[in-house]
C-alpha cells in the first residue's frame, strides 16, 4: 500500500491524464510507473498505479496558474513555475513524503 492506496502495475486515473512530454520524471517507488499528469487552468495533478480506482488515487500536486493569478490579483505571474509539478513528484519519489497534496494547497489558500 502507498499512503492507503493499493499498488497496481497499470495507471489508476481517468483518460484526462497523459504521459509527460518532457522533463526527467522519476518512477514511483511503489508501482514503478512514471506518472501521468493532468494540467488544466485550475489544477496540476499526477497519477500512477497507486490507487483504489481511477477516481480515487494517490496524487502529488502543484499550485495552478489560475490559483496564483487569483491569489496575487495577477501581479505576481512571474513567480509561476511551470515545472513545479515535476519537481514535487521527483521530491516525493526521493523522500517518500508528498510535498504537495490537495490538503497542503488548501492550507496555503492555493488550488
Amino acid at each position: 500500500m502507498n499512503h492507503g492506496y493499493y499498488v497496481y502495475t497499470d495507471y489508476q486515473c481517468i483518460d484526462a491524464y497523459k504521459l509527460p512530454e518532457n522533463g526527467d520524471w522519476s518512477s514511483c517507488p511503489h508501482c514503478n510507473l512514471v506518472p501521468k499528469v493532468w494540467r488544466f487552468d485550475n489544477g496540476l495533478h499526477t497519477a500512477c498505479g497507486c490507487g483504489n480506482s481511477k477516481y480515487d488515487h494517490f496524487s502529488v500536486q502543484a499550485e495552478s496558474i489560475m490559483s496564483l493569478h487569483k491569489r496575487t490579483s495577477g501581479k505576481r505571474m512571474d513567480k509561476y513555475n511551470s515545472d513545479q509539478l515535476r519537481m514535487n513528484w521527483n521530491e516525493y519519489c526521493s523522500t517518500m513524503i508528498n510535498p504537495c497534496s490537495h490538503g497542503d494547497l488548501n492550507l496555503e489558500g492555493k488550488w
